[in-house]
């Protein structure tokens, strides 16, 4: 797999206003904007694999871990293959961006570990 691309095996999709909220952002101000952009990077921008293996490939490919492994070389714990949304996000920027010297993107990729944990309770 591509060192750029971040892959999020996720239950649900939050809504931006739980986001924000978890990240402890209101959500009027430039902190909200910014953390908008970086809320479509992850969910609104990235692709399902979940759903693009149902819709195109599910034919081609005898299980979800072989389209996984073999069209994007991404290897999952089986607790994670069986998540509903298994996002690929290339190359975050902004913020998230691993070159940019304050990034957030460990930040924000606990948080968005915290709410799916605090759902699967």
């Amino acid at each position: 797999m591509n060192e750029k691309n971040l892959v999020l095996p996720l239950s649900r999709l939050p809504p931006l206003d739980e986001f924000l909220d978890a990240l402890k952002i209101k959500p009027t101000g430039l902190a909200a904007q910014l953390f908008t952009g970086v809320y479509n990077q992850l969910f609104a921008w990235s692709t399902d694999l979940r759903t693009q293996y149902d819709q195109y490939y599910c034919v081609e490919y005898p299980t979800f871990a072989a389209y996984l492994e073999l069209v994007h070389e991404i290897y999952l714990d089986p607790a994670e293959l069986e998540k509903a949304h298994i996002l690929k996000i290339k190359s975050p920027g902004g913020v998230l961006e691993e070159a940019y010297d304050d990034n957030v993107q460990d930040t924000v990729i606990a948080c968005v570990r915290k709410l799916e944990n605090s759902h699967e309770d």
